[in-house]
Order: C-alpha cells, then structure tokens, then sequence
C-alpha cells in the first residue's frame, strides 16, 4: 500500500511516567510513543507519510484527552485516530477488538484473539497488542494474561498498573502515588 505524504504534528505530553511523544495528522492521532522509545525510530517509522514537526497547539485536544486519561481514566470519547501505520487486516481486527472493551474492564489475550476472529492465534493477537500505534487511546493495557496479571505493557507495568486502577476507581491522580 503506497502511502500518501500528509502534515504531520508532533507535541511532548510529561506524565509523572515519563514524556510521551504524540503524532498526528488531519485524519488523527496516529503514533504515541513512551520516553524509552527513540524519537529518531519514531521520526522515521512515520517519513512515509510525511515529516513530523513540532506543534503542540495543533494536538492541544488530543493532550488535553491523553492527560485526563492518564491522570484519572478516560472521559468522553477518545480523539480520531489515523490507523495507516497498521498493516495487516488481522492487526486491525485486533485493534478494533481492544477498542471494544470498556474502561475498567478486562479480557485475555485469548479471548482478544476470539474477539479478532482467530481464536488459536493467541499469540499474533498479542504481538498485534504490543505493536499498537495509539496505546492509551486504544486501550490494550485492558489485555490481559489468561491467569488474571497484567503482563508487559509498552509504557512499562506501573504505567498499566496505574491506567487500570484509575478506570476502574475513577479516581484523580495524588501526589502520594507512586512513580516509574
């Protein structure tokens, strides 16, 4: 699939886990990447489509979403999202499953795969989760091991420790909790 050169913002959100890099195009949030990923890598995963610039201003609605998400789970529906970097049926499959659980609840791996229309693939339905473009907006720190732990999370396991305690609790975010 040839894909078309497009505007591309780039913005830094701080969270008390780490700076996340946001991308987006007109259509959409299509990247968000955690501070141990290399913005070099992220730079160049998106010059297909165009070159990334910073402007926090053209995001400021899609921060302003992520913050609240994180800070206290989510509210309203979550911003656009441009899905051109994912590139197989299956993985959209996935994605589209993901975005189907609510805050605050969980399934498994396995039954994610179920949900994608491929119930033996329970490990490309993980790998599809683990190379989700829009983590926190479409929320795979909902999946979960079949034996009920969290597992692995892209942002690390206190970041989705912490996004699954506050959509469950719906509770604001203190300076008494803990940090990375």
């Amino acid at each position: 699939e040839v894909l078309l050169i497009d505007e591309i913002w780039m913005a830094e959100l701080p969270t008390p886990f780490g700076n996340i890099a946001v991308a987006a195009t007109r259509a959409g949030l299509m990247r968000i990447a955690f501070s141990d990923e290399d913005r070099s890598e992220l730079r160049r995963e998106l010059a297909p489509i165009g070159v990334p610039r910073d402007d926090p201003d053209a995001l400021a609605p899609a921060l302003s979403w992520l913050r609240a998400a994180i800070a206290n789970g989510p509210s309203g529906p979550p911003p656009p999202c441009d899905l051109r970097l994912v590139q197989t049926t299956f993985a959209r499959d996935v994605l589209a499953a993901i975005g189907d659980v609510p805050p605050g609840e969980t399934i498994s791996y396995a039954e994610l795969a179920s949900a994608a229309g491929r119930p033996r693939a329970v490990r490309a339905a993980a790998h599809a989760c683990a190379r989700n473009p829009l983590p926190v907006v479409i929320g795979c720190h909902r999946i979960v091991r079949s034996d009920g732990t969290i597992g692995r999370y892209r942002g690390g396991t206190a970041l989705k420790a912490h996004l699954l305690s506050r959509e469950a609790a719906g509770r604001p975010l203190s300076t008494s909790d803990s940090h990375r």
